[in-house]
């Protein structure tokens, strides 16, 4: 006889909180919007139960996401980080890994352009320093970029790269 697993798909933007200690049961919503966090705690008891309260996070946190819409792919594939040392996103120098305990002369230098694909992989091209020359390297893998941001749409899923996708076995 089988028993029935029931599985616990995850509410975007709400997360249960059980916490016998300080007596603290209900929802709890976080929406992170253009560097805001938006975040509520809906109570089971102020509420009148578990039913109740999650409705009533669903509700703010759906009206959260309508005044405060998520970036699209491509705003977000604009964000330049901190660590960025080309100035441009998405493009940076690299050293093949099989020539870095080389001399400088024997190393193989690539100007990177990468870029995530609308299947969630990563796409990466490189441009040879010693075939193009450093700028000439550098303004191919910066065109390559910006072709491939161009024709990005839809909008950004910031859970997405937690996600793994399951294999069907059949």
């Amino acid at each position: 006889m089988e028993t029935a697993v029931r599985k616990k798909i995850p509410i975007y933007g709400v997360t249960r909180v059980d916490n016998e200690i300080s007596r603290t049961h209900g929802w709890l919503v976080t929406i992170q919007r253009r560097g805001t966090i938006f975040r509520r705690q809906f109570s089971d008891g102020i509420l009148g139960g578990k039913a109740r309260s999650l409705a009533a996070a669903k509700a703010w946190r759906d009206e959260i996401v309508a005044r405060h819409p998520p970036l699209s792919k491509r705003e977000h594939a604009e964000i330049l980080k901190k660590n960025n040392k080309s100035g441009v996103v998405g493009v940076c120098r690299y050293c093949a890994s099989e020539t870095r305990s080389k001399s400088p002369q024997e190393k193989r230098w690539f100007w990177v352009a990468s870029w995530v694909l609308p299947d969630g992989r990563a796409k990466r091209v490189k441009f040879s320093v010693n075939k193009h020359g450093e700028e000439g390297a550098f303004k191919l893998a910066v065109k390559a970029r910006r072709g491939a941001i161009k024709q990005m749409g839809g909008d950004f899923d910031p859970g997405a790269t937690r996600r793994k996708k399951r294999l069907s076995r059949v």
